[in-house]
């Protein structure tokens, strides 16, 4: 029989409805292959100043929602190419490994594996790990790995609040990588936002599922869910900008 087609979201922003982030202000990251990072500006749409690119989110009822959307090429496919070269078998080694040792040990590592994207828009661009010496451990890789994705992402979120006119507030993620203590609590400490935890792996197919029933007629509301997790940053603002500005120097190179 015939299947009534009653509702259609791109899958970032299917995301965006699925975890709540309606208000200006809100957002959400999906890691996956890249990371995607997207905030709600309301009934206002954004031309961005600031490296993200300003577009639709949804328009149900001829009513239209914008966001700003940021992009990390290289999240997923980061980890995997430090599988493939040996420095972790899998990527529970994130934690495992990268427990090892306290800190990244002055090593940095920018994930442009297949370019950079926000807010630098460098495609010609490549990965680096800078900062080495003899004492430079497996451990310190993975830490570096995973203060180059957070720090990518949290400059972002940083591009985000200063077109929103205020830093995000808080920040909600999902997809494979928010599997991993050491990701959740480097992205938290960079933010200096809390990181809430949804609690479904397919939040682009709960957002598309609630766009589909509410053209059919159906009161659903997707955003009635509350988070697996909620990290807080355990630095200060003053040691996670220094952090932050040295990889900016890094990928800026």
């Amino acid at each position: 029989g015939a299947v009534p087609v009653t509702g259609a979201c791109v899958d970032q922003q299917a995301a965006l409805y699925a975890e709540g982030c309606h208000a200006a202000g809100e957002a959400k990251c999906t890691y996956g292959t890249g990371a995607f990072l997207l905030a709600s500006t309301g009934s206002v749409p954004t031309r961005s100043s600031h490296g993200l690119v300003g577009c639709p989110a949804w328009r149900p009822d001829d009513a239209t929602t914008w966001c700003l959307d940021g992009q990390v090429y290289t999240v997923g496919a980061a980890v995997r190419w430090l599988t493939d070269v040996g420095i972790i078998t899998e990527a529970a080694d994130l934690d495992r490994v990268g427990s090892t040792v306290g800190d990244a040990g002055g090593a940095v590592f920018v994930p442009a594996l297949s370019g950079l994207a926000a807010p630098f828009w460098k495609p010609s661009a490549r990965a680096a790990f800078t900062g080495l010496s003899l004492g430079t451990e497996r451990g310190h890789l993975v830490r570096a790995a995973i203060d180059g994705i957070a720090a990518q992402v949290a400059l972002l979120a940083e591009a985000a609040g200063a077109e929103l006119g205020a830093p995000l507030h808080w920040l909600r993620v999902d997809g494979g990588l928010t599997r991993s203590d050491l990701v959740l609590q480097t992205q938290a400490d960079l933010l200096q936002a809390p990181v809430e935890v949804y609690p479904s792996p397919h939040a682009t197919a709960v957002g598309v599922a609630a766009f589909a029933a509410r053209g059919a007629g159906l009161d659903v509301d997707p955003s009635a869910w509350r988070p697996t997790r909620v990290v807080e940053p355990r630095i200060g603002a003053d040691e996670a900008a220094a952090r932050l500005d040295a990889w900016r120097r890094v990928a800026a190179a």
